[in-house]
């Protein structure tokens, strides 16, 4: 990387003067490091950070979840990888492709398979699937409308998302109107790499920021200030054991494929660098041709395996504390693909069906819609707001299915329900989605 690029990076990930490093480093809200006189203490936020998988490909993710089982003409892959397969989630016997049915109950406890449309079947329209097909105030992204409310709760180093995974300029993530760099995984390593080494030994950097803490509240601070301080410093210890974890998971990335971006994406997350995070990871891909569900098969037990690794890696650094803020990992491709039409000698692009997968903390395991025949292919059936449950007479009709996916996962992630209903038209938050 050249070296302008890497020191924009670089305070793009820690922020001016570094406070996003220092807050790594001794446990100290950026809020207090950037204000300490005028800094009080918090309750402890509720707010979430957002992983989320993106792509314009249009992976026929949508073709072997929990809800796609019940009709015999829905067309699955004969590959024994993918057989179908029994399951237990929120209560209910169900059926899904062996991968995901064989997801840990640690994960499908809190796993919503949602259905719903994206209410388009053109690759390019990428961009306006993120923005809700139009149903966002000012245009805006959903994941820029999630960054920007959550930003302050969660005291992000930038209120803007990251994305680690774009791959084209379909995927590049916009803010308030403007265009967002794609970091890659292997320029996140770089820059961190290059620049002094900056997560070697977090504890020099830990000492100095509270030592001049101590000094400046000793003299001009409160009593509630100083014991705000020993609420939120770190050990020398647990600032060494940051170091390490950091370093290691840096040093395995190898490139920019879904395992580095896995990596990255839990790094970033860790780093708080930012409220949303997209990556990229397939699941079959633009498979038109894809005789037998060859290509769907094989990226399917990959990409599973890889969301796996994301939650459990998430997971366990919110228990090691390495990770301060829970997490939600999702999926959200430009549309999903046909579920009967072609047979096994591939799938068209299907814009009334996709399925969304969201699992973490603030979710409660379960299926939200379902399929109905439509044409000569399916779409997102109607929900019942109250249960979630998919019903030709829902009171959300199939064209307010992405709204509602949208205000649940909100909801789940500490939005408040008035923004959320300021920034998207229409849909209805599926209260039996949500934990508590």
């Amino acid at each position: 990387m050249k070296l302008h690029r890497r020191k924009m990076l670089y305070t793009a990930l820690f922020g001016a003067g570094g406070l996003g490093l220092k807050s790594l480093a001794t446990g100290i809200p950026i809020s207090v490091l950037a204000k300490p006189l005028t800094a009080r203490a918090q309750e402890s936020s509720t707010a979430r950070i957002l992983i989320l998988s993106c792509s314009a490909a249009g992976d026929p993710i949508n073709a072997n979840l929990p809800g796609t089982y019940e009709d015999p003409a829905v067309q699955h892959p004969n590959d024994p990888r993918m057989a179908p397969t029994s399951m237990s989630i929120g209560g209910q016997q169900l059926t899904a492709a062996k991968p995901w049915a064989e997801l840990p109950a640690s994960i499908l406890d809190k796993t919503v398979f949602f259905h719903h449309g994206t209410y388009t079947n053109s690759h390019p329209n990428h961009p306006k699937v993120m923005r809700l097909m139009g149903a966002i105030e000012r245009n805006e992204m959903l994941v820029s409308v999630f960054a920007d409310a959550l930003a302050p709760e969660l005291e992000t180093v930038q209120r803007e998302p990251i994305s680690v995974g774009a791959r084209s300029g379909d995927e590049i993530l916009t803010f308030q109107g403007r265009s967002l760099a794609n970091v890659s995984p292997v320029a996140l390593k770089t820059a961190l790499a290059q620049q002094e080494n900056a997560l070697g030994d977090l504890r020099p950097l830990r000492d100095a920021a509270v030592d001049e803490l101590y000094a400046l509240y000793q003299e001009h601070g409160t009593e509630n200030q100083r014991r705000m301080l020993d609420r939120f410093v770190v050990t020398r210890d647990e600032a060494r054991s940051l170091s390490l974890d950091l370093v290691e998971r840096l040093s395995s990335i190898n490139g920019n494929n879904e395992a580095d971006q896995v990596v990255a994406a839990s790094v970033l997350a860790a780093m708080n660098v930012s409220p949303v995070i997209t990556l990229r990871i397939r699941f079959g891909g633009d498979n038109h041709t894809d005789r037998e569900f060859a290509k769907e098969t094989d990226e399917s037990v990959t990409g599973v395996a890889n969301l796996q690794t994301l939650a459990q890696s998430v997971d366990n650094m919110r228990a090691e504390g390495v990770l301060r803020s829970d997490v939600i990992v999702g999926t959200l491709n430009v549309f999903g693909r046909d579920l009967a039409r072609k047979g096994r000698v591939g799938r068209d692009h299907n814009g009334r069906h996709h399925c969304a997968v969201l699992f973490g903390e603030g979710l409660r395991g379960g299926v939200v819609g379902g399929i109905e025949p439509t044409g000569k292919d399916y779409q997102a059936q109607a929900i019942e707001s109250g249960t979630g449950r998919a019903s030709a007479s829902g009171d959300i009709p199939h064209e307010e299915t992405f709204q509602s996916m949208a205000k649940t996962l909100g909801v789940a992630l500490g939005v408040p329900r008035t923004r959320l209903n300021e920034a998207i038209s229409g849909g209805q938050v599926i209260e039996p989605a949500l934990a508590g």
